[in-house]
């Protein structure tokens, strides 16, 4: 079977540069208090979603091979009818998000965060192999973080009962993921007044896979190979077309 790696997602950010660097790009992104005013202290608490109606341009770093380029295009062109950007496939370096697509791992920067990444430096990955029945599914998800959006199974409504001893072990023995990076990508659970979400989505794009001898009991979510219907509703309640 051809290759699929885990997603993870880049976050050795300075806090305070990530919560700028999304107000600058969109102020939206800023939490509010429930009076409607900005709080006094945001950082760690906000979104990082793009500004609307503007033009996002995506380059291919260390050029793939065309079919691989044309095949990453194809799946990133799927989130198009749901958003108000306009996304343009640049042919240099010079874009707002970077892509590379080398093996050992799917990562990627959750939106504004792009713009802390230094020039020539990717802000996303795809290792799934093209041949890999997975790869349009790991594209779209990639993508789905680079739009702002955060891992779903993270969602405070999901109630997942994880068998943590198992995850920490598998992921540090198959992956060599150490302890922080699974608790990130899977156990740090999302703040629903602070983080723009819509109710759980266990379809979600988002979503990983949950397999049976990672949680305690019979609990599993098939792996998702679309995107839902309830991500296009987020997005297009984050980037409305008028």
């Amino acid at each position: 079977m051809p290759y699929q790696p885990p997603c993870k997602t880049i976050n050795n950010f300075d806090e305070q540069a990530s919560y700028d660097a999304a107000i600058i790009e969109n102020p939206a992104n800023a939490i509010t208090s429930s009076s409607g005013g900005r709080t006094k202290r945001a950082v760690a608490t906000h979104s990082k979603f793009w500004a609307s109606h503007r033009t996002l341009k995506i380059a291919f770093l260390n050029p793939p091979s065309e079919a691989h380029r044309q095949a990453a295009i194809a799946a990133i062109k799927q989130w198009q009818p749901s958003v108000n950007l306009t996304l343009e496939f640049v042919s240099d370096t010079e874009g707002d998000i970077r892509i590379t697509m080398e093996a050992t791992s799917d990562y990627s920067a959750i939106g504004t965060d792009a713009t802390l990444r230094g020039p020539g430096e990717n802000t996303m990955n795809i290792g799934t192999d093209l041949t890999h029945p997975g790869f349009e599914s790991a594209v779209l998800h990639e993508f789905g973080h680079a739009l702002g959006m955060e891992h779903e199974h993270q969602h405070p409504e999901s109630n997942i009962p994880w068998n943590k001893p198992f995850m920490y072990h598998y992921y540090l023995t198959r992956h060599n993921w150490p302890k922080e990076q699974v608790d990130h990508n899977f156990f740090r659970t999302l703040d629903t007044t602070t983080t723009k979400t819509n109710p759980y989505d266990p379809k979600s794009i988002m979503h990983y896979a949950v397999h049976t001898d990672m949680t305690l009991g019979d609990f599993s979510i098939a792996k998702n190979t679309t995107i839902s219907q309830n991500d296009r509703r987020l997005m297009r309640r984050i980037y409305p077309k008028q």
